[in-house]
């Protein structure tokens, strides 16, 4: 899926140390009635505003004032002006300022349907927040082109690593995994996880035969956070090299993981393999698809050998507002999205991990399972 089944998608972004860059071979649009803007960047633990974020002064008399910063009172806040129309959202990030880490934001708006959206993901904690409003502000041509190329007077924040923008409505939280093509096992063998649809059966490692239940794919840019990982053979899998994203785990067993841990088998999020050898991060910039595979339970899958989790909701089902936001809608709507209260495994907390990959780095290390 593209956004939330929308035509479009991400156009432009910005880096810091190299200006825009194309992520399509499109122009950009003149008018852009909906849209996303997605940023990642970092707050030092117990952070105390103000921390700016983006800023575009009007570009002429009728132009846009947008303002996205972190204020004293850690409300994060997004403003928008044009003339005598006002539009803001803001959202209460105490708790994120205290914690610190990497940081996810994403602004949509709709003109049709005069909406907006603003999302946080701290991705260190895993969390969201969301303050939907109504009434946006739809930017220009010439003020996106400002805003990807840092001109202008058009600034990110110091502490912003890339902003990404596209004329798409770009769903929130979980939804994508690994790469289409990525050989998962069914009855019938493997199949590319980009063929599989609701109903068709897939092997799991803890409960045999199960259907899948959603089956989607997200397209996101391979920026900051979002780089993919390619885990390769046969370290992890066996013929096969796996991408996919940071975040996404993988079930590892052997002699360390029960030294360390005690357990037989546990999920470690493929961010925390990266060797520069076995597991690979590159930094190419782009607009990549990421399939997601959703059973009624939280399973591991077989990828060619190596065992991966199937996605997790998580107890996102108990908060049908943000679930509707997602790529998940459909299930969320329906009532149909599962609660995956408990993981098929132990996860490893990151300075786990980190032990856990220093471990493999000395040689004492297991294979994929």
């Amino acid at each position: 899926m593209t956004g939330r089944g929308e035509p479009g998608g991400w156009l432009r972004a910005h880096l810091p140390d190299e200006g825009a860059i194309a992520l399509a071979h499109r122009a950009l649009p003149e008018l852009w009635p909906r849209g996303s803007l997605m940023l990642e960047f970092t707050l030092l633990r117990g952070e105390e505003g103000p921390l700016p974020l983006l800023h575009l002064p009007p570009l002429a008399r009728d132009g846009l004032f947008l303002s996205i910063a972190i204020g004293t009172e850690h409300q994060l806040a997004l403003i928008e002006r044009r003339g005598a129309a006002f539009h803001a959202l803001s959202i209460d990030v105490t708790e994120e300022c205290l914690a610190g880490g990497r940081m996810r934001l994403i602004w949509s708006w709709d003109s049709a349907t005069d909406t907006s959206l603003l999302t946080l993901e701290a991705l260190d904690q895993a969390t969201l927040r969301q303050r939907a409003g109504t009434a946006p502000l739809s930017p220009r041509r010439a003020e996106v082109a400002a805003l990807v190329a840092g001109a202008q007077g058009a600034l990110p924040g110091p502490r912003v690593d890339w902003l990404a923008i596209g004329d798409h409505l770009q769903p929130v939280g979980p939804g994508a995994c690994f790469a289409p093509a990525t050989p998962i096992a069914t009855p019938e063998g493997l199949r590319p996880a980009g063929s599989l649809q609701p109903g068709d059966l897939v092997e799991t490692v803890d409960a045999g035969p199960q259907p899948v239940l959603w089956s989607g794919r997200v397209m996101l840019p391979a920026l900051g956070a979002l780089r993919p990982v390619r885990l390769s053979a046969p370290s992890f899998a066996e013929r096969t090299d796996l991408w996919l994203l940071p975040q996404h785990r993988i079930a590892l067993a052997g002699p360390a993981v029960d030294y360390l841990f005690g357990e037989e088998e546990v999920l470690i999020a493929a961010q925390h393999l990266v060797d520069g050898c076995s597991a690979q991060q590159p930094d190419r910039p782009c607009v990549l698809g990421w399939q997601g595979i959703m059973l009624e339970g939280h399973h591991l899958l077989i990828a060619d050998g190596c065992r991966l989790e199937s996605l997790s909701a998580g107890r996102l089902a108990r908060q049908p507002a943000l679930a509707r936001t997602t790529a998940l809608a459909a299930l969320a709507e329906a009532g149909t999205l599962p609660v995956h209260a408990t993981p098929v495994r132990r996860e490893l907390a990151p300075h786990e991990a980190q032990a856990l990959a220093l471990a493999r780095a000395r040689g004492r290390g297991p294979l994929a399972a």
